[in-house]
């Protein structure tokens, strides 16, 4: 990245964020995803009611205890364990999470999240869930760095779902086509990106209770990093003037 700022590697691990407990605006510790789940593959695979996800106002810097937990997407969907492809796709999963990870810059001290792509896959991203409130208006906005090679690609997708779902990997097809309500883009950048703030309106459905945050990036393979900072989500009231 041109004029970009050493970053050195503050920790660089699977899946860094999902063992951190969440803090609520009055101090109480909520659970994290990680609690529901077990090495290889989660506790459950149906919502449960019992349960306080995620849920806006939310604002992550990376600097504090972790407010949102990051989970590593490569491809449409997680092949069904039994398919011949499963192998394939948990390695490259695995790679991802090892190239991905917090990086802190030494003069300041800020931290950031970083992912780049890897070798023949098109589609990888870091994916959040959110609890969300049906016909609601969300501000969804952070902040990123990049520079990316030609025809490449970052941003943030949206997913809704019509449930909360304390899975803590990448959705398989079955899960998605059950769940899922709809999908957008939010944010979609191209070229060199230097700390740019960026910001869009969500609008949810009549029947959505969670949305996937996707911080994607699609396109060539490149060694240099997509780096975010600065996710923040907030109820947001539109005014018709």
């Amino acid at each position: 990245m041109r004029n970009l700022i050493v970053f050195s590697v503050l920790a660089v691990f699977f899946l860094p964020l999902i063992g951190c407990d969440t803090i609520d605006d009055k101090g109480v510790k909520q659970p994290s995803l990680y609690d529901y789940q077990r090495p290889g593959g989660p506790r459950d695979q149906e919502p449960q009611d019992d349960r306080v996800p995620p849920t806006p106002p939310i604002k992550e810097t990376f600097d504090t205890t972790p407010q949102l937990s990051l989970f590593p997407r490569v491809g449409d969907y997680q092949p069904d364990r039994k398919d011949e492809r499963y192998p394939f796709w948990r390695t490259f999963i695995d790679h991802f999470g090892k190239v991905s990870g917090l990086l802190q810059e030494p003069e300041s001290g800020n931290k950031a999240w970083s992912f780049r792509g890897i070798n023949t896959i098109d589609s990888v991203a870091f994916f959040s869930p959110v609890g969300v409130e049906p016909e609601t208006t969300y501000k969804i906005s952070y902040r990123i760095k990049a520079e990316l090679p030609e025809e490449a690609k970052t941003g943030i997708g949206v997913l809704e779902f019509s449930q909360f779902l304390w899975i803590g990997e990448q959705y398989t097809e079955e899960t998605t086509k059950k769940y899922l309500l709809g999908s957008m883009i939010g944010v979609e950048l191209t070229d060199d990106i230097d700390w740019e703030d960026k910001e869009f309106v969500l609008v949810t459905g009549p029947k959505t209770r969670m949305i996937h945050l996707v911080f994607y990036r699609e396109g060539e393979h490149s060694r240099k990093p997509v780096l975010i900072d600065d996710i923040e989500i907030v109820k947001a009231v539109i005014s018709d003037q």
